[in-house]
């Protein structure tokens, strides 16, 4: 043990004289350290979950649009209308041909009778059947959806590069008319729920630190995937590429783990082909805020000795190999000061075990 205290005694005393700062104190005293383990604590390894809203929006300009007490439909205006309407359902997932459907005499085609509109629930039976070029209508949503989140990314002084994966499940709501909401219903997607695969590369920046907290703006591209409810073989849906930015806020437990949240917004789209090769653009923006955690794989082993707790990275003598080893004498989420001893920060008269103050020292 007097070895072991001597050496560490020694490495700090030439340290703080300022012997040999500008030589590789490791290779002057023959103190080993992984080569791999010093690489691959470069990287960062990102952990999160939590919750966001997923806004679906769509305008149906350039179509028709036609509604009745059982079907809501659309057919590009470059058809010529009849008295039988032929139109096209389940346009944001995957878009089939509806039966006939025959015109009601009592408007004028293409446009609703619209005098006097009231806020009455029984006219959203009633037969609708406008040209969107001349209002322009269209349908939005929020859908609660629920992301969990897995990024690595490599340390470059305030710079990350990484990439990573996201999956979430997105419950989906009515979308509700931009106009005309006392005449047209809200309309209902033709799945409950569905699922998102991202997978994106990722830039950070370092900007603020203050106290243990340190602040990262962070840009993601990459593409989006829709899950199965979304037919993307059958009706060609396309350009699913997205953006998201963000800002984790990071509490440093200590060097190697942090406790991350962070707020985003993301920006996506895609585009939905109908058969009669014309094509709709779904906007799926989300907003979400995420929490989780972020560690670093440590470039020094924890020391072999049990029973050292030493808080200071500090340099032992092997047992096993009798050569110089840097060593940490705490688990990853205590703080490894590098000057002082931090074990005990919170006096042991302001701890809670200690509220009846019977040790007030």
């Amino acid at each position: 043990m007097r070895k072991v205290v001597l050496v560490i005694c020694l490495i700090i005393g030439l340290g703080l004289s300022g012997f040999g700062q500008s030589d590789d104190i490791y290779t002057r005293y023959n103190i080993h350290r992984s080569p791999f383990r010093v690489f691959i604590n470069k990287f960062s390894f990102t952990l999160t979950t939590g919750y966001g809203v997923t806004n679906y929006a769509h305008s149906l300009e350039g179509f028709y649009f036609y509604q009745d007490n059982q079907s809501q439909l659309i057919l590009g205006n470059q058809n010529e209308l009849g008295s039988i309407f032929t139109g096209y359902d389940g346009w944001m997932s995957n878009p089939y041909l509806a039966e006939e459907v025959n015109i009601d005499d009592q408007f004028d085609v293409p446009y609703d009778y619209l005098s006097n509109p009231v806020n009455n629930p029984s006219l959203r039976n009633r037969q609708v059947l406008l040209d969107t070029d001349t209002m322009e209508l269209g349908f939005s949503g929020a859908m609660p959806t629920v992301p969990i989140m897995f990024a690595i990314d490599y340390d470059i002084n305030k710079f990350r590069l990484g990439v990573g994966f996201q999956y979430e499940r997105q419950y989906m709501n009515p979308l509700k008319p931009t106009v005309l909401e006392d005449r047209i219903r809200r309309y209902e997607p033709k799945f409950d729920k569905t699922s998102y695969f991202k997978y994106f590369g990722l830039i950070g920046y370092q900007f603020y630190d203050w106290w243990d907290y340190t602040f990262v703006a962070e840009l993601q591209l990459g593409r989006a995937q829709a899950g199965k409810e979304i037919n993307q073989t059958a009706v060609g849906i396309g350009q699913n590429f997205f953006t998201n930015i963000g800002v984790n806020i990071e509490k440093n437990l200590s060097e190697y783990f942090r406790v991350v949240v962070r707020p985003s917004y993301d920006f996506k789209s895609y585009v939905v082909n109908l058969p009669d090769a014309t094509s709709i653009r779904h906007t799926n923006h989300g907003m979400m805020i995420q929490v989780g955690i972020s560690i670093n794989i440590p470039e020094i082993p924890r020391s072999p000795m049990k029973s050292d707790h030493v808080q200071l990275k500090h340099v032992i003598v092997d047992p096993s190999t009798g050569r110089l080893i840097e060593v940490r004498g705490q688990p990853i989420w205590k703080k490894q000061n590098p000057k002082v001893g931090e074990n005990h920060r919170r006096l042991w008269r302001y701890k809670l075990k200690n509220r009846q103050k019977i040790d007030p020292y």
